[in-house]
């Protein structure tokens, strides 16, 4: 296959960032089933050595042929097991896409509760990515750098704000009321790494150091999560454990001065960030529907797909007991272990063995 360098590692770090942003923006202690948000400062270490394990075979499938993608080395290396393997990704794309903007459709309707019509926002948002999806990732990639700097200059504002409002008394021992928090917050936080398979997509797309980009990404991702957990529970203290989305508790304490509407501020950044993740994910669907259907059937695919992703993700919030299943982080858990791990390293086990 011929390789297309169209984006740098510089911009494969900035679009890698940026999701695990925006999905630690809805950072949620009653999905992570914790009180302490404290305690997710050990889980966050274990996370990021389960997450450089995922990365291991991945990374290993990309140096032995850097112009294929995890849905190439499934269709190539394998036949009919290769293509129950692309619907499983390709599922798994579509699931994080929808994931993601239900998720944001919960945060807006019982958060922030804005003025715009919440179907017409997720809309402008799909509307917006299917675009950006049939423009390539050289597109979504400019767009990314932009935007991921608008949001760490946000971030640094209100971690800043806060500093000042720190208190020590606020820091409960580590371990306090047990393991249970530490071990559900290590299954959320892993559960949440939709950028590993999401980089086995784009990858070949890339030039320059792959390697030190998917270590700095993710080693960069974790350490501002911590960085956050320390600074909003040193000046929240308990009152976070009343808070279903803490980051963005935040950012209304740190809305002072001219910044008072910060949460406002905050909608609109979350929402252009919202527009590159899921974006990414259509990306990735949409190349996973031309390996199985070819280019033309996949954009009618694509088509259906938004219109699902649509419907589910103003549906889901407001049957709970549909939904449980959908957000249960021990099932997203298996999910992103099976296309992280389990199926790089199937793939890459198949080609050892061809060699020898």
């Amino acid at each position: 296959m011929e390789r297309k360098d169209i984006i740098t590692a510089p911009q494969l770090f900035s679009l890698l960032f940026l999701v695990n942003i925006i999905i630690g923006i809805t950072y949620n202690l009653p999905m992570a089933q914790s009180s302490s948000m404290w305690d997710h400062v050990i889980s966050a270490a274990i996370a990021l050595l389960i997450n450089v394990v995922y990365l291991l075979p991945m990374y290993k499938l990309y140096k032995i042929n850097p112009t294929m993608s995890i849905a190439d080395n499934c269709a190539v290396n394998f036949k009919k097991l290769g293509t129950v393997f692309l619907i499983i990704y390709g599922v798994y794309y579509l699931f994080a896409y929808c994931y993601t903007l239900s998720l944001f459709n919960i945060f807006v309707r019982d958060v922030v509760n804005p003025d715009i019509s919440l179907f017409m926002l997720t809309l402008c948002v799909i509307l917006a990515a299917s675009y950006a999806t049939c423009k390539g990732i050289e597109g979504i990639a400019r767009a990314c750098t932009i935007i991921l700097f608008i949001i760490c200059a946000s971030i640094a504002f209100i971690v800043f704000t806060l500093i000042p409002q720190i208190d020590v008394m606020n820091f409960p021992p580590l371990l306090f009321e047990g393991l249970m928090d530490t071990v559900n917050g290590t299954v959320y936080l892993a559960s949440l790494s939709f950028y590993i398979p999401l980089a086995a997509i784009i990858m070949p797309f890339a030039k320059g150091n792959i390697k030190k980009t998917l270590i700095a990404s993710t080693v960069s991702i974790y350490a501002l999560f911590v960085l956050v957990i320390a600074v909003v529970t040193g000046a929240l203290g308990d009152y976070l454990k009343t808070q279903n989305f803490p980051i963005y508790t935040a950012t209304s304490v740190a809305g002072i001065g001219v910044f008072k509407r910060m949460d406002a501020i905050y909608l609109g950044i979350f929402t252009s960030g919202l527009f590159i993740t899921v974006s990414l994910f259509l990306f990735a669907f949409f190349s996973v529907m031309k390996r199985l259907f070819g280019e033309g059937k996949s954009k009618i695919i694509i088509f259906l797909s938004d219109v699902l992703v649509l419907i589910l993700s103003l549906i889901l919030p407001m049957f709970k007991e549909v939904s449980y299943f959908f957000y249960d982080i021990k099932f997203i858990f298996m999910f992103t272990m099976a296309t992280a791990f389990v199926i790089p390293l199937v793939i890459l086990i198949k080609h050892k063995m061809q060699i020898k």
